[in-house]
């Protein structure tokens, strides 16, 4: 199977869990077992046509959009990225799903506090496993391995649409928005 009809086929499975429009925590474990069923396909989603970022390049990782509906639903990327990446806490406004591919990718979960967040658990996503979060879920993103790291970060919309994001700036101990991302590629 190449890799548009393995990604169609996934998202169609996606949008038949979500018919209804109720994502709950059991509906994202339905859509991260899909994922994750399409990740065990290493074959298609390899650094060679998802490179992450030249050393010393501004960013450290890059998003590449491989399927989003027209009405900027579903929407599936692959991340590649080297190590030096640490975002800060944030939520996304939409349910959110990572599924690893290749590599480590260190998530911190928060709660809010009153005087800002804190750690509730950590968990590392990496080829075999994933992390689900509904709107309001806090984390964090934190990789530092040697090596580039591929995964999936599907959102129930598309990053460009998500104008209200938060973020906890801790040195300011302030919650600022995230401004929607304006670097994603599409992938060939």
């Amino acid at each position: 199977m190449n890799r548009r009809s393995a990604v169609e086929s996934t998202v169609d499975r996606i949008r038949r869990l979500t018919k209804n429009n109720d994502v709950d925590p059991s509906c994202l474990m339905a859509i991260k077992f899909e994922l994750l069923s399409l990740a065990q396909q290493r074959e298609l989603f390899t650094q060679h046509d998802f490179a992450p970022p030249t050393p010393g390049a501004k960013r450290q990782s890059c998003l590449y959009r491989i399927a989003e509906d027209s009405d900027h639903r579903f929407a599936l990327y692959v991340n590649s990225a080297r190590a030096g990446v640490d975002t800060p806490a944030h939520n996304h406004t939409t349910w959110a799903i990572i599924v690893g591919i290749d590599g480590d990718e260190m998530n911190r979960f928060y709660r809010r506090t009153d005087d800002g967040v804190e750690i509730t658990h950590t968990e590392t996503v990496r080829a075999g496993n994933g992390v689900a979060m509904m709107p309001d879920d806090l984390h964090s993103i934190h990789i530092h391995g040697t090596e580039p790291i591929i995964n999936f970060h599907m959102y129930g919309l598309g990053l460009e649409q998500l104008h209200a994001r938060q973020y906890f700036e801790a040195e300011t101990s302030q919650w600022k928005v995230f401004p929607p991302h304006d670097d994603i590629r599409d992938a060939r």
